[in-house]
């Protein structure tokens, strides 16, 4: 009798692994994939990321520049998963951008999440995305930032050398299968010096040589399809010392998150740049918070990053 029973009840479990299965199979048209993003019991954010060094050359040096990267789970759509990419701010050397405490300084602990959201989509919008994040230049002996609001032409620093030599890598293969990210479509974010950052991808590299049989020659094709810059401004721009020069006529969409007292980046010089974007007719959002130099809450859902990048 008692083998009778343990015989009946592991075919409930068979039956019943079945149904749950199943189940999940109905609601999503698919088995669920695993999240590559999840809080500790503390509410600290991780998310499982890939690491290489990538040199290229700067001025002609050899240089070594960190680059985190993940791809969602499961098999990419056709074309590749869109890429985000984002960029750190003016941060410690070996800033982690996919590992971040909840309270970490500037809201940074807010970064795992907007990355969580991008990965996994947990609302089940259909839409998810490469995040690839490379490490800024650096600049002094522990700190790092970009070079884009360098006080010398920006053809003359590492990052305009650095990023024609990164995409060139990333479409090679060496992040992975190359088929698995749609080049096409990009998308850039960042919080202050990774924010003016985000705006140098519309003002220098928005264009990308591709042959098209339609015009039976290398043509040129935009590339970023929107940006989200929180706590920053134009390219060029550093704190209040801004101005707003004539914009591509190809800037992509943008967004702005920025808090009323943002003693380092003040509100007006983000709001010049947002009310150009609006004269040149190009799509843009201005999202005000009552913080200061920071990510915040807002980053995330309906108003967030993802739902800008979802738009377009």
């Amino acid at each position: 009798m008692g083998r009778s029973r343990g015989k009946t009840s592991g075919v409930t479990r068979v039956i019943a692994a079945f149904l749950i299965a199943a189940a999940l199979f109905a609601a999503n048209g698919t088995a669920k994939a695993a999240d590559r993003c999840a809080p500790d019991g503390s509410g600290n954010w991780s998310c499982d990321y890939s690491y290489r060094v990538n040199w290229y050359l700067c001025n002609g040096v050899p240089i070594g520049r960190g680059v985190r990267w993940q791809v969602p789970e499961g098999a990419p759509p056709q074309g590749g998963w869109p890429v985000a990419f984002y960029y750190n701010g003016t941060t410690p050397a070996d800033t982690n951008p996919f590992v971040q405490d909840a309270d970490a300084s500037f809201g940074l602990g807010y970064v795992p999440q907007i990355i969580h959201e991008l990965l996994d989509d947990p609302e089940n919008t259909g839409k998810k995305y490469a995040v690839i994040a490379p490490e800024p230049p650096q600049a002094a002996v522990f700190l790092e930032f970009w070079n884009t609001n360098a006080p010398f032409p920006y053809s003359t620093t590492c990052d305009y050398d650095f990023f024609p030599d990164f995409f060139s890598e990333i479409k090679g293969g060496s992040y992975g299968s190359a088929s698995q990210y749609n080049m096409e479509k990009r998308y850039a974010f960042g919080v202050s010096s990774g924010g003016y950052n985000s705006s140098r991808m519309a003002v220098t590299f928005n264009q990308d040589r591709k042959w098209y049989q339609s015009c039976s020659q290398w043509c040129n094709e935009d590339t970023w399809k929107a940006l989200a810059i929180i706590s920053a401004s134009y390219a060029s721009c550093s704190g209040p010392v801004c101005v707003i020069p004539n914009l591509p006529n190809n800037h992509p969409a943008t967004k702005f998150w920025h808090g009323v007292f943002d003693l380092l980046a003040p509100e007006w010089a983000a709001e010049l740049y947002y009310e150009e974007l609006q004269e040149d007719g190009v799509d843009t959002e201005f999202l005000e918070h009552e913080g200061g130099h920071e990510f915040t809450a807002d980053t995330l859902g309906t108003e967030g990053v993802k739902a800008w990048f979802d738009e377009h």
